[in-house]
């Protein structure tokens, strides 16, 4: 019997983790972050840094997508938790803070180039 209700995803549900292909750029959240804002809000309330190639991130579920002045979306982000080694089981010391935003998905007129796969 099939239900009506049933959904098919586009991401496993089991595939939680993403792994740097390059050079990363994290945002850290300093405000709010909600689940749909322009793109200046986003970059106002984040600070940015990177992440070295080969970096495993650990998908933390939430999501944010951004759109320009026309409401067109132009980038989506998820938050992640850098996996830090098998002395601390993966967890980071700081894991309760040490949490951020990865930018999966651009617009094909950004121009900005996706670093991150997700990894089995």
């Amino acid at each position: 019997m099939t239900s009506l209700l049933s959904v098919h995803g586009q991401i496993d549900p089991k595939i939680g983790f993403l792994k740097a292909l390059a050079t990363t750029t994290v945002y850290t959240p300093t405000k709010t972050i909600t689940a749909n804002m322009s793109s200046t809000t986003f970059l106002a309330g984040t600070t940015s840094s990177t992440y070295p190639s080969g970096t495993i991130f650990r998908d933390m579920g939430k999501r944010t997508v951004t759109y320009n002045t026309s409401k067109q979306e132009v980038a989506k982000y998820i938050l992640v938790q850098p996996q830090i080694g098998p002395a601390t089981e993966g967890v980071p010391v700081n894991y309760d803070i040490q949490k951020f935003y990865i930018q999966v998905w651009a617009a094909s007129d950004s121009g900005v180039a996706i670093t991150v796969g997700r990894i089995g």
